[in-house]
């Protein structure tokens, strides 16, 4: 019988449970997979229909099963969150309009059928100069998409690239969970986040997925 989703996602939580639970009590752990456009696969499908080298990711985030002590840090944190968290510069008009060209531009572009990501350099100059007249020159391109990689609006990472496996590519995605974006996107805001970043010991979960789909 094919493994699903859901068994994928079951053993990912009791894997990640065994290294962190200790750590963070009251809590568990719960995992989502989605696809390269950060939507939850179907918990029926099959695992043959994700995979992390075709741009999937994982959701890892917390449920909370009891109240813990917040920790001096917490506390810290509740108490100023404008101290951990410092608000973006504002965005003035002409600024807010390239913004919203560049997200639905950027939002185009991963959509395309049979790629697994954009690659920074293809869409800083080839698709931004057909997107706005003003955009023409390399400085003014740089420019808006530095602003947008700064306000949390694009992410960055690096992919191994095709042609020349040696040479990471730069490839660029939008953060559909930052503020603003599904309003211009015209989509539904996605759920506020509920987890944040931690580090798991052990293998990597890279290996893990693919060990788990044999």
């Amino acid at each position: 019988m094919k493994r699903t989703i859901e068994d994928v996602e079951s053993h990912l939580e009791q894997v990640f449970s065994r290294s962190c639970s200790s750590e963070f009590p009251g809590c568990r752990i719960r995992v989502s997979l989605l696809d390269k456009n950060q939507r939850k696969k179907r918990k029926n499908a099959s695992a043959e229909y994700w995979a992390p080298e075709s741009g999937g990711q994982i959701l890892v985030y917390f449920e909370l099963t009891s109240e813990p002590e917040p920790s001096s840090a917490q506390r810290v944190a509740a108490v100023s969150p404008e101290a951990a968290s410092p608000a973006p510069p504002p965005v003035s008009s002409q600024a807010s309009t390239s913004l919203a060209d560049l997200i639905r531009a950027l939002n185009d572009a991963e959509l395309r059928p049979g790629y697994g990501f954009v690659a920074l350099k293809w869409f800083r100059d080839q698709v931004m100069p057909a997107v706005r007249p003003e955009w023409s020159t390399p400085d003014a391109r740089s420019a808006i998409l530095r602003d947008a990689i700064e306000r949390g609006l694009v992410l960055t990472s690096k992919v191994p690239n095709p042609k020349s496996p040696a040479f990471p590519v730069t490839a660029i995605r939008l953060n559909r969970s930052a503020s603003g974006t599904a309003e211009i996107l015209g989509v539904p805001a996605p759920p506020p986040d509920e987890f944040r970043p931690i580090a798991i010991r052990g293998e990597a979960l890279s290996q893990t997925i693919l060990r788990e789909r044999r």
